[in-house]
């Protein structure tokens, strides 16, 4: 079940400059220079491709000379967006919010067996699939947020790199021993997904196996879903924000290198 935090947050204002396309068989947003050899897959968060906030995320991305890819992994039937304000922390909900949140679990549970493990596999492989087809000498990476998250773990071993923010549902230690490639870690303090706790669980399983191509960031002051979610007008929480977001293009500017010819 999610946490709070997974449905709940802000939305970013701000214009997308990429496009939406079809790409193996999903539609995506995509943004940045169509030729380079440097591409990241976002997984989003359960508010799917339409978010705006993954929407700028990705320009950011795209700016330092990645192409972006945002596919839609959900057929379109991604959580409202209303639930971002209905499961919002208050000591006094509203009337709004008392009448709203049981119809989250309504909306929810259908979600979780419309979009079960092995379909959002298939989905991201089919991706990955014709992104290899059609670009055979670029370096593939994915991050993923939440929902996302736990794919970039499951399936890292078919990317050149992956980064897991704030992962939710991993099942561990098992989904974390399959880690292969070089994979990078951005962890809330406190979160009931995926805390400091089993950051240091995740270190020491990660280590005891002799593999050294990761990094683990644990974040204090931050909830889950502060990468995408966060309030940005509040200067702390923006930096924090700001703070994964160069942790994620640190990564992929150093494993996702591409020959000169």
């Amino acid at each position: 079940m999610a946490c709070a935090e997974c449905t709940s947050g802000s939305i970013h204002t701000g214009t997308p400059v990429g496009k939406e396309i079809t790409l193996g068989g999903l539609q995506s947003y995509v943004t940045g220079d169509e030729t380079s050899q440097r591409i990241i897959v976002f997984g989003t968060d359960i508010f799917g491709w339409r978010l705006p906030n993954a929407r700028i995320l990705a320009d950011e991305y795209a700016a330092k000379n990645f192409w972006v890819v945002v596919p839609d992994l959900f057929g379109g039937r991604e959580l409202p967006r209303w639930t971002l304000t209905a499961t919002e922390h208050t000591d006094k909900p509203t009337l709004k919010q008392r009448l709203l949140r049981p119809l989250l679990l309504f909306l929810f549970i259908p979600f979780l067996f419309r979009n079960t493990k092995a379909s959002q596999s298939d989905k991201i492989n089919g991706l990955l699939t014709h992104l290899r087809a059609t670009r055979p000498d670029a370096k593939i990476g994915m991050v993923g947020f939440c929902w996302g998250g736990r794919y970039a773990i499951t399936m890292n071993s078919l990317f050149d790199a992956t980064v897991a923010a704030h992962p939710s549902l991993v099942k561990f230690p098992g989904e974390v021993q399959e880690i292969k490639k070089p994979v990078s870690f951005a962890v809330a303090e406190t979160d009931k997904q995926f805390d400091a706790k089993r950051a240091d669980e995740t270190e020491a399983l990660l280590r005891n196996r002799s593999f050294n191509d990761f990094e683990v960031v644990v974040y204090k002051g931050v909830d889950h879903g502060w990468t995408v979610r966060t309030d940005m007008t509040n200067p702390e929480k923006k930096a924090k924000r700001d703070q994964a977001r160069d942790q994620v293009l640190n990564w992929f500017e150093k494993y996702l290198t591409v020959s000169s010819t």
